[in-house]
């Protein structure tokens, strides 16, 4: 079968290699046990497989009579819907169980601001600095509601903010009284400061009846910068909240996955090389398959697209370091980038340290540095035209030939040859 994983396919993968992990996630929100309120901030990798488990969590807990509700936080860069996860929770609720929501919200008319329907966004971007909530329509009024947005403010902000956050909290706990609850919030690296908020007040307030959270994001995604770095310290520091990392696959763990994806794929040695590839990574995985029935070198265009939007994010000069390590190796020793890259020694230390608090290289031992996933590195190397390769595999070889760095007589002979 030819062309990339179809997203029915990777939903009807099986959880390979997650047992331990699961039965831990499951403990700690309290499955199989007496339900309790239990919150806890899940990180790892794009592709690790965080999706995949969670929803399995989320099947397991259907099974024993949770009430699972599931919001999602979008990559809209600057422009991030306001409490984007909270609207889809609550539109789901108020579509599946209109009977339960209709009176809760009577009850609590703040949380009309959270129903899809009375959302009215009054400016067209909401930015980190300033995305309070918009101005929202509520049901049968006209104009927008108390709210903060970039065009009206009819009323004060803190006042809104409060209201809100104590009606969505009141109707969890209304919902826990019923049955147990597991609340899932994915992708919150991508969230705006609102759900971020309302994130820390859920956490900080807790809740009296069964009430689990799971919190997830990408772990790879935070530079030193990133405002949600700000808000897991804060969660960190909460003795109720579990932080839980999921790390790479093993092995063997991706040799079933492989199997598992393609049935067909019998060539040891090819499914060696993905595993050696993948390191670790369900979703790489998944798509090296792919790039092996493409041809053996060969990275999905998809996949390729999708790691190269670390390199956009970089600065001019950090891209330009990138791409010349790329040339130089999976290690990338200091030297020989000081030789190959046109940078003042000032200069190439901030271009690297851009690259290192970006996740795209991670300093390794011997004043060196490594991709911090190979195929990142083989991206960058196949977007380079073939004159810029030629020219830095040049910079290479004039570096080891004339001994301004130290290096094998093979790694001569690789940029030699490229």
């Amino acid at each position: 079968m030819m062309g990339d994983v179809t997203p029915e396919e990777r939903a009807a993968t099986p959880l390979l290699g997650r047992d331990q992990e699961l039965t831990e996630l499951e403990a700690r929100v309290g499955l199989g046990t007496e339900p309790r309120p239990a919150p806890v901030v899940l990180g790892g990798d794009a592709g690790v497989g965080k999706t995949r488990l969670l929803r399995e969590l989320g099947a397991r807990a259907r099974g024993e009579g949770w009430r699972v509700l599931v919001g999602h936080c979008l990559d809209f860069g600057d422009s991030a819907l306001p409490l984007l996860p909270f609207t889809e929770i609550l539109g789901r609720l108020d579509h599946d169980a209109r009977e339960l929501v209709a009176p809760l919200v009577a009850h609590h008319p703040g949380l009309a601001r959270l129903l899809p329907a009375g959302r009215v966004l009054t400016a067209p971007h909401a930015t980190e600095e300033g995305d309070g909530l918009p101005g929202m329509a509520l049901p049968g009024r006209r104009g927008p509601a108390r709210g903060v947005g970039a065009g009206t403010v009819d009323g004060d902000e803190g006042a809104v903010r409060a209201e809100l956050f104590d009606a969505l909290h009141a109707v969890l706990e209304a919902l826990g009284q019923e049955g147990p609850v597991l609340l899932v919030v994915e992708d919150v690296h991508w969230a705006d400061r609102s759900t971020r908020d309302l994130i820390s007040f859920l956490l900080a307030r807790g809740f009296a009846t069964p009430v689990s959270m799971v919190i997830s994001y990408r772990a790879d995604d935070l530079h030193r910068r990133h405002p949600l770095r700000r808000a897991l310290a804060e969660w960190g520091r909460m003795p109720s909240v579990d932080r839980m990392h999921l790390a790479p696959l093993g092995d063997a763990d991706v040799r079933d996955l492989v199997r598992s994806v393609r049935p067909g794929l019998a060539d040891p040695r090819a499914v060696e090389e993905i595993v050696r590839r993948a390191e670790g990574n369900a979703f790489f995985a998944e798509e090296l398959v792919v790039a092996r029935e493409l041809g053996e070198d060969a990275l999905p265009t998809d996949l390729a697209d999708l790691l190269l939007v670390r390199l956009d994010r970089l600065p001019e000069d950090a891209r330009t370091v990138v791409r010349a390590a790329a040339c130089i190796g999976r290690r990338v020793s200091h030297a020989m980038l000081a030789e190959v890259v046109d940078l003042p020694a000032d200069e190439l230390d901030l271009a690297l340290r851009s690259a290192v608090e970006a996740n795209v290289l991670l300093p390794v031992p011997d004043a060196s540095y490594a991709f911090r996933h190979a195929l990142l590195g083989e991206a960058v190397y196949d977007d380079l035209l073939s004159g810029e390769r030629a020219r830095l595999h040049a910079a290479c070889a004039r570096a080891l030939r004339e001994g301004r760095v130290q290096g094998a007589a093979a790694e001569l002979a690789r940029h030699a040859r490229a």
